[in-house]
This record gives structure tokens, C-alpha cells and sequence, in this order.
């Protein structure tokens, strides 16, 4: 397992060396700008946008590195390296027994603060995408509770389709 989780370090590290540099203070504060457009739909917006690109960072490890994963497991194990290579957020955990994801320190909980609804939507649909790319089936990722909202981590709710 541990050889496993060293070849997804190097992907990660692949895809770091592929992506865009874009600020944090950029991110956290135009997030916290189109944030306050959720009430017209925009969020719906960016949910897909982040499953779109969840969905294309997938078919980039699959096509370009060889990625391939049998199991749920397998794919959250990836997404892990992904996620916390990513630096949006300080922890991603999973239970595959409750069909969870749990994140600390999110970057969009950073740029909202408190809020009475979860606000890393498009967190859930960037994993959404990228799990349904690897495992090539359906999932659905919602989110259930948000730090923002007082929670001591964000909890996202995986659905097998």
C-alpha cells in the first residue's frame, strides 16, 4: 500500500508541475465575491465548473499517467494525494464504511467564514467528478455539513449511482 501512495505522490507532483499558479488570497477572495451571488444560482454554476474540472484532472492521471483503480478505496486513496497536494485544504480523511469525505481546513470556509448553509459545494463537485472519472460510473457527492456552519470539519456524503 505504502508503494502505491508513493507512485500517487509522483502523480501528484506531475500534475502540480501541469497546473496554474493562481494566488490563495486571489482564490479566498474571489470566491468570497461570487459567493454572494449563491442565492441567484451561481453556486449550481461553480459545483459544475468543479466537477468538470474533478472530471478532467481524472482523465489526465488515467490517459497521460495510467491510473487505474478497481475499488472506491483506491479512488479515495488517489484523490487524497490530490487533495491535500492541492493546498484548498489542510486534511481530507474517508470512511467507506459511512461513504464519507472529511475535510479540514478548506479554503472556501476561509473565504466565507460562518454561514448558515455548507459552502464548499464546489469542493464536492470537483470530487464528484474526479471519482466518477476514475471509477468510470456514476457518484454523487453532497455536502452535509460545513465547518462555516460551526462544525469542527466539512463532511461530504458519497452516493454510488
Amino acid at each position: 500500500m505504502e508503494h502505491l501512495r508513493d507512485r500517487f505522490r509522483a502523480l501528484a507532483e506531475a500534475i502540480e508541475r501541469e497546473s496554474v499558479l493562481i494566488h490563495r488570497e486571489a482564490l479566498i477572495d474571489g470566491y468570497r465575491d461570487i459567493h454572494k451571488y449563491s442565492k441567484f444560482g451561481i453556486d449550481k454554476l461553480i459545483k459544475k465548473a468543479a466537477r468538470y474540472g474533478g472530471s478532467k484532472g481524472g482523465k489526465i492521471l488515467k490517459e497521460r499517467y495510467g491510473v487505474t483503480v478497481d475499488t472506491l478505496d483506491e479512488a479515495l486513496d488517489v484523490l487524497t494525494v490530490i487533495a491535500e497536494s492541492s493546498r484548498l485544504l489542510e486534511v481530507f480523511d474517508y470512511d467507506t464504511e459511512t461513504m464519507e469525505i472529511r475535510v479540514e481546513g478548506s479554503i472556501l470556509v476561509e473565504a466565507i467564514g460562518k454561514s448558515d448553509k455548507p459552502v464548499c459545494e464546489p469542493m464536492a463537485g470537483f470530487f464528484e467528478g474526479f471519482l466518477s472519472e476514475l471509477l468510470e460510473r456514476k457518484i454523487s457527492v453532497k455536502e452535509v455539513s460545513c465547518a462555516a456552519q460551526g462544525h469542527e470539519r466539512c463532511t461530504f456524503k458519497i452516493i454510488l449511482g
